[in-house]
Parts: structure tokens; C-alpha cells; sequence
């Protein structure tokens, strides 16, 4: 119970900052449409902004998994959001835990950046 509340406060915290991340300075101009685990944002003439699509573990593609894999170890993966803007490669944000810790992990491309590692108290 105690290690799902902590999924559910993360997966929570992580749909706030990546949220607010990508807002524009008057949060007004944009709409946002929700539909299932899919978030579609636009700006006020109707064009896209960005989406993101939250997903399992189960649907991070390979190449992704083998990233974060490679460089973080085991981990159980608790959560992926993917963020899509146009013009932009996608960036998928990780949430993973082992035994003592928990880590947000940024990646696109072949790029990585570890966004937040906490040890578990």
C-alpha cells in the first residue's frame, strides 16, 4: 500500500511539473483537451502546442527501455509520460524505483538527464 501511494504521489507530482514546464505566461490563451491518458494543449488560435500521453511500462519503446536500462540499472518502472510538441524530437519522462531509491529520468533522443533522484527514508 505504502509503495502504491508513493507510485500515485510521484506519478501525481511529475503530471504537475511537466504540466506547468510547457505553460505559456497566461495559462489563459491555451485550452487543453482531455481524453483517457492523453492531454492535447493549443494555443488560443486552435493550433497544437504540445500533448502528452501517459502510458505502462509496458508500451516504452526498446530503444527507450534500453536507455534507461543501460545507464540506471533495474529499476521498476512506475510510470511514462510521452511530451510531443511540433518541430521537437518526443521526450518521454521515466519514474523508476529500486529498493532505496526513486528517480524521474528525462529522455530524448539518445539523450538522458536524471530530473529528480530521492532516497527512500
Amino acid at each position: 500500500m505504502k509503495k502504491q501511494l508513493l507510485t500515485i504521489v510521484l506519478g501525481l507530482v511529475a503530471m504537475f511539473t511537466v504540466s506547468t514546464s510547457f505553460a505559456a505566461p497566461k495559462a489563459s490563451e491555451n485550452t487543453s483537451k482531455v481524453e483517457g491518458n492523453k492531454t492535447t494543449v493549443f494555443n488560443k488560435n486552435g493550433k497544437l502546442v504540445y500533448t502528452i500521453e501517459r502510458f505502462t511500462p509496458d508500451a516504452l519503446p526498446k530503444d527507450v527501455m534500453d536507455i534507461v536500462s543501460e545507464q540506471y540499472g533495474p529499476h521498476y518502472i512506475s510510470g511514462i509520460e510521452k511530451i510531443e510538441a511540433k518541430g521537437a524530437k518526443p521526450v518521454y519522462i521515466v519514474h523508476m524505483q529500486d529498493r532505496k531509491t526513486v528517480k524521474t529520468v528525462r529522455v530524448s533522443g539518445n539523450d538522458t538527464q536524471l530530473i529528480n533522484d530521492y532516497i527512500k527514508g
